[in-house]
């Protein structure tokens, strides 16, 4: 059927605001505004470059070191609980602090562990050594390895696990719990013990599955990653619901110039997870995946001399395999570098940006206003924590009269094009005027905490994007 001349009209008009960004009318009351686009690195909770134990102390310039969307720090039982159920709440406490003074919000990661090095002595607390746990003395009776599979170990593990769930599990800052408590340093592995049997000959796969159960029971609300060096636990805990996080990304050739885990470790494990549980895969879409490196990115430079392609190779696995959070555990970035990791970042996690708004032109107080968005994420993630998208109405001024949410669930807004509508009824006493569309991404009490990848950012972190004018009561 042929266009009539209003259509054809209508078609140009949108043709013409889309090229310009201006306003441009569809029909007599119609307006459609498409927001310019910022094309800049942002930083936002929960995502992005992770500040590694407060940044390790250090005071990093951004012309060093990224800016930092999460706090992620791992805490020893020993330091946790150093008498039976006395707990050190404050260092956990601190991590919130800190997160939450940084500029703009971090949210925190978190992980528990239950044995470091030989030499480090032990790092579960001596009452519960001196219960007669099972286990054995390393390093001339420095360090004591637990059997992970007695029963007092176990029954005072969950409780622990339990005591900081029943503190932290859906805490809203609290990004991700990293499942740990096996293993040195929580990373399910025990090569660094070479008089200890490795815990895939030593346990069974359901023996070890108990520590995923644990998180999971003790931490249902939060997000939740595991470490793909788990084995045939991997599969279990993504089938649970768990993100998965791998350590030591970026070594091509870090500890022999023959072997590396980007080629001869990550390919071979991903692969068996996803034999063992179809759905591995498609994890990201509802728990993060989150990236480690091997050493620091000055050593990748100095000791290792990676080249340029090896670095983007290694930022692009990190693209391909829908990475949240880097852990460049607060170390300096090289130039050299620089420009890979920025590029990596303009889509590391998710990036919400709206693309069009379409709204009548006119209104009158007292009715209603339809206003319809839509949104791109050119992220290559989903949101995992549940803020809300909130619009308002303010006045030239700014002013704030009307605000609401709309029913959109942002963890399921996955890289790609999202619908969004919220409509208004308009007090019938609201003077006539000119009047702004405002938009934020907040958290439970309102307050906006996810910058867009759009243009004019209001300084308390809301966007003016389209105006209409208000007449009054018919």
């Amino acid at each position: 059927m042929p266009l009539n001349t209003k259509q054809i009209a209508s078609i140009i008009a949108a043709l013409l605001f889309a090229s310009t960004g201006v306003a441009a009318p569809l029909h007599a009351t119609q307006m459609v505004v498409t927001p310019p686009a910022f094309e800049g690195i942002l930083t936002n909770p929960g995502m992005g470059v992770a500040s590694f134990h407060d940044g390790y102390g250090q005071k990093l310039s951004e012309a060093d070191y990224p800016n930092t969307g999460i706090e992620y720090e791992r805490f020893y039982w020993s330091d946790l609980e150093p008498q039976e159920g006395v707990y050190n709440f404050k260092l956990i406490d601190n991590a919130f602090t800190v997160a939450a003074q940084h500029q703009p919000a971090m949210n925190v990661g978190l992980r528990f562990m239950a044995l470091d090095e030989p030499q480090a002595g032990s790092k579960i607390p001596a009452w519960l050594i001196a219960k007669g746990i099972k286990g054995q003395w390393v390093e001339n009776g420095k360090t004591f390895v637990p059997d992970l599979t007695d029963p007092i170990f176990l029954q005072y593990a969950q409780k622990l696990l339990n005591t900081l769930g029943a503190r932290y599990d859906g805490n809203p800052e609290l990004a991700y719990l990293d499942i740990g408590m096996v293993g040195s340093w929580g990373e399910w592995h025990n090569s660094n013990f070479t008089d200890v049997p490795a815990l895939d000959k030593k346990y069974t796969p359901e023996q070890l599955s108990r520590y995923v159960d644990m998180h999971f029971s003790a931490f249902p609300k939060t997000p939740k990653i595991m470490l793909i060096s788990g084995g045939k636990t991997l599969a279990t805990a993504v089938q649970k619901g768990a993100g998965w996080r791998a350590d030591c990304w970026g070594d091509w050739h870090n500890f022999t110039p023959d072997w590396s885990h980007m080629r001869d470790d990550y390919p071979q494990r991903l692969t068996a997870a996803q034999t063992a549980y179809p759905g591995f895969q498609q994890s990201w879409q509802h728990a993060p995946v989150s990236l480690e490196i091997c050493g620091y990115m000055d050593e990748w430079q100095s000791i290792q001399h990676y080249s340029r392609e090896q670095v983007q190779a290694t930022f692009d696995w990190a693209l391909q395999h829908h990475a949240s959070t880097l852990n460049l555990k607060s170390r300096r970035v090289p130039q050299e570098y620089r420009d890979i990791v920025d590029n990596a970042l303009r889509h590391i996690g998710y990036r919400y940006r709206i693309s069009r708004l379409a709204f009548p032109a006119t209104a009158h107080a007292g009715q209603s206003i339809t206003l319809e968005s839509l949104w791109q994420n050119e992220g290559v993630a989903p949101i995992y924590l549940p803020y809300h998208l909130r619009w308002r109405i303010t006045t030239p001024s700014g002013e704030s009269v009307m605000q609401q949410s709309t029913q959109d669930d942002l963890r399921k807004w996955l890289p790609g094009e999202h619908a969004s509508r919220v409509t208004f009824t308009l007090p019938r006493d609201l003077p006539a005027g000119q009047y702004q569309f405002e938009a934020a991404i907040t958290d439970d009490t309102h307050t906006p905490r996810v910058s867009l990848a759009n243009q004019n950012r209001g300084q308390d972190g809301w966007y003016p994007l389209a105006s209409f004018e208000l007449k009054e009561t018919l």
